[in-house]
């Protein structure tokens, strides 16, 4: 009897903390959505295979969205008018000034063609990264993110043996990117596949790994959107795999142990 008396008692009280607790998380998510809607992200190689993928995580999250192409038409007609597209070419500077007009933070999925001269390495992975940069830094970005390739480590460590290899225009690429005083992240991603993602862990390795590895296009981008906000994730570059985890989601308090470049 005592103890049905005292639990009619203690009901209400506990019943009111709850309620406060769930109003708090409730309060919180709705800060980081307003914090995220009023950000503007643009994403480069938005049309991309990987960059496309970068776009629907970005809206699902609430931020606003900017995509860069080269044919503004083209990628309407394609991917339609839910996100704003901007023209501009990474090898032309003066197109990526408007382009920038405004943007918070910015992600860069963009890629060389091995088929085209004109689009090639070094045109594309470090001209094109450069005149990024440098268009970031005069527009005041807060954020730089970059997808690199993991194949950019054996190209250095060869570079004697070959001089020539077109991954070392990504070297560069990314040397720029952490010589330019920007806040960055640089996402080295290998092997990738085009399967769901969430569906294996992830590995953030920044050591050396030999043998074949893969990463999903998905994967890379929730990488690389995460680093946005992510405050362990800055001045680090590093690698991403998947690997088998019992919490496919446990990567993302894993920035901490990586080291600062």
């Amino acid at each position: 009897m005592k103890l049905t008396k005292l639990f009619i008692l203690l009901f209400p009280l506990l019943s009111f903390a709850l309620g406060v607790n769930a109003q708090q998380s409730e309060g919180e998510d709705a800060a980081v959505a307003s914090i995220a809607s009023n950000e503007l992200i643009l994403v480069g190689g938005a049309t991309g295979q990987t960059g496309r993928l970068v776009v629907q995580l970005l809206r699902e999250q609430g931020y606003r969205v900017r995509g860069l192409t080269r044919d503004k038409e083209s990628a309407i007609k394609q991917f339609g008018t839910e996100i704003e597209w901007v023209e501009a070419d990474v090898r032309n500077p003066d197109t990526l000034q408007p382009a920038f007009d405004g943007v918070n933070k910015f992600i860069s999925a963009i890629g060389a063609s091995n088929r085209d001269p004109e689009n090639g390495p070094e045109q594309v992975n470090y001209i094109g990264v450069k005149n990024l940069v440098d268009a970031a830094k005069s527009n005041r970005v807060k954020r730089f993110v970059l997808m690199s390739s993991r194949s950019v480590e054996r190209a250095v460590n060869d570079l004697n043996q070959a001089p020539n290899d077109p991954l070392i225009w990504r070297f560069k690429g990314e040397e720029y990117l952490r010589n330019s005083g920007l806040v960055y992240s640089v996402v080295r991603a290998s092997g990738l596949r085009n399967s769901l993602g969430g569906e294996n862990g992830v590995l953030l390795s920044q050591t050396d790994e030999s043998g074949l590895r893969y990463v999903t296009r998905a994967d890379v981008a929730a990488v690389m959107v995460e680093c946005l906000a992510n405050p362990d994730a800055r001045g680090k570059t590093f690698k991403v795999f998947n690997v088998l985890a019992d919490d496919p989601e446990s990567w993302r308090d894993d920035f901490a142990e990586l080291q600062t470049d």
